[in-house]
């Protein structure tokens, strides 16, 4: 998902990195603050659509859903990891180990469970190096950039405890509002709004043409008849 929003081909190098690494920049900035910036009630809706979807995964006989408790520790801890304002999130995997007591393997399992369910993604990232004792060493491995995401089943569910309409019900609204505002517009005002001299004077003209021929009592009185 997240990956292919970035344009540019990778660098590719004789440096040991992984495939599809990109060297780190303003692009990961723009990607955090559309997808990991969010107020704290859908920060907490969030955490509850990841809970009830493992749940509803969960086969008969066994203790886990889809994603399991150690996907959960990592989803509860990276949203409150998150930067709040630029909605940064970055850490090594090696820091996440560390901070959850697991192995990195198990980490990355769960964060392999999270991705394929589609609540996290991350871009794969390289820095160049600039040490003149490794000169044949110029860029390095870093950090991969996180960005949370949202299936369907969990999207809707967030916006029902949000209260927030569907995408459905947000374009009939816009549709509703926009014949309403039509409806209610007089032609003066819309013909007021137009930007371009040339046809506002032209749409005017009209109007005049057609106010003359349809006068506001509805019919052109008879020529013999008198007020």
């Amino acid at each position: 998902m997240i990956a292919g929003m970035f344009r540019s081909r990778p660098t590719r190098t004789l440096q040991p990195v992984h495939r599809h690494s990109r060297h780190a920049g303003d692009r990961e900035l723009d990607l955090w603050r559309r997808y990991n910036t969010f107020s704290k009630s859908e920060h907490n809706a969030r955490m509850r659509a990841v809970e009830q979807y493992d749940r509803e995964t969960k086969k008969p006989g066994k203790r886990n859903g889809a994603l399991g408790y150690i996907a959960l520790e990592i989803m509860r801890f990276m949203l409150r990891l998150r930067g709040k304002r630029g909605g940064r999130l970055d850490p090594s995997l090696k820091w996440l180990a560390d901070q959850l007591h697991r192995s990195r393997s198990a980490i990355a399992a769960a964060l392999a469970r999270l991705k394929q369910h589609g609540f996290l993604d991350w871009v794969r990232r390289t820095r160049l190096v600039d040490d003149p004792a490794r000169p044949e060493q110029y860029v390095e491995q870093i950090s991969n950039a996180y960005f949370f995401g949202l299936p369907k089943g969990a999207a809707d569910l967030v916006r029902r405890m949000l209260r927030r309409p569907s995408e459905e019900q947000q374009r009939r609204s816009d549709e509703a509002a926009r014949a309403t505002r039509a409806a209610t517009t007089s032609p003066t005002a819309i013909i007021a709004g137009v930007t371009d001299p040339a046809l506002r004077a032209t749409l005017a003209g009209l109007d005049h043409v057609l106010r003359s021929a349809n006068p506001l009592n509805g019919l052109n009185r008879p020529c013999g008849d008198k007020e």
